[in-house]
């Protein structure tokens, strides 16, 4: 995928640039009301006009909690363009005065085969087990709760790379395919689906390319929308903002380091908005075990 791919419209000479921002910028805005309403549309849910649950008079934010992520990516190249996934992360999450750390939230497994039809794009698809803790591990209440509840997922994305001179555009859709329950003592799995789109992009700074000993700057954007039957007024679960900053260190390591702030609809009641501050630590890594001439001594990790 080249930047020709992707024509820039130019501007018709009797509309100008401030008119032409504004067309897009409502465009845009009509886009995601059409999504929203989609969303609501295959979650099969109802309207608050035929339901007995009545209107919120506003919607409520809570105030932000304080999480630290720490997680490990890993691309095993298994052949010329077949490579594994591995993923995994260790997150605690604020608890009993204590911010940041004051509790374990969850343990998370990812994993998937990739296919790399080409230098632009990439197709994956694999499973997820997530280990959640209980949100109440000490007090009068933790009996009330069973300390890990399995969450199994089936997962799939695809990755298309744009560059522009020096700069990386990357686009990813993923579609996850989720069964979790509380950690309540006896609560039943509940099915979901979940759609993401992330546009995010890797742009160097002390070097004119990505090769090691560069220092990199990654501005990163997430949508996570939800469905299906349990989703009654909810389908945006999260909004990710993500500025990155990270490190080659190697052709096969790199370091990134960054503060997430998210916001998202409680699935229970949609009026509720939850947030979230996020301090995240993570290493890259590229293997390859094939042998001899076969062998490729440096591999993509900037995706």
């Amino acid at each position: 995928m080249t930047l020709e791919s992707f024509p820039i419209p130019s501007l018709h000479k009797s509309t100008t640039t401030k008119q032409y921002c504004k067309v897009k910028a409502n465009s845009i805005f009509k886009i995601m009301n059409l999504l929203v309403v989609f969303m609501n549309g295959i979650s099969g849910n109802k309207t608050y006009g035929q339901t007995e649950r009545p209107l919120p008079e506003k919607s409520e934010l809570e105030p932000p909690s304080t999480l630290v992520w720490l997680g490990t990516y890993g691309i095993i190249r298994l052949g010329d363009k077949l490579f594994w996934d591995a993923q995994t992360h260790y997150r605690r999450g604020s608890h009993g005065g204590v911010p940041w750390v004051g509790r374990m939230t969850q343990i998370y497994n990812r994993h998937g085969l990739t296919y790399q039809f080409n230098k632009d794009f990439r197709a994956t698809i694999g499973g997820v087990l997530r280990l959640n803790f209980t949100p109440e591990p000490t007090g009068d209440d933790k009996d009330l709760y069973d300390y890990i509840t399995p969450e199994p997922r089936i997962w799939h994305e695809y990755l298309f790379k744009q560059e522009f001179g020096r700069v990386q555009i990357f686009h990813r859709l993923r579609m996850e395919h989720r069964w979790n329950r509380s950690n309540l003592k006896n609560s039943e799995f509940i099915y979901r689906d979940r759609w993401r789109y992330k546009i995010f992009a890797n742009i160097p700074i002390n070097k004119p390319r990505f090769e090691p000993g560069t220092w990199f700057f990654t501005p990163d954007v997430e949508i996570i929308m939800q469905s299906g039957s349990p989703v009654i007024d909810s389908p945006l679960e999260d909004l990710r903002i993500q500025p990155i900053i990270g490190y080659i260190a190697s052709p096969r390591i790199k370091h990134t380091l960054s503060m997430m702030y998210t916001m998202g609809q409680r699935r229970y009641d949609g009026s509720i908005y939850r947030q979230r501050w996020i301090g995240r630590l993570n290493v890259y890594f590229n293997l390859d075990w094939r042998s001899g001439d076969s062998k490729v001594p440096i591999m993509q990790m900037l995706d």
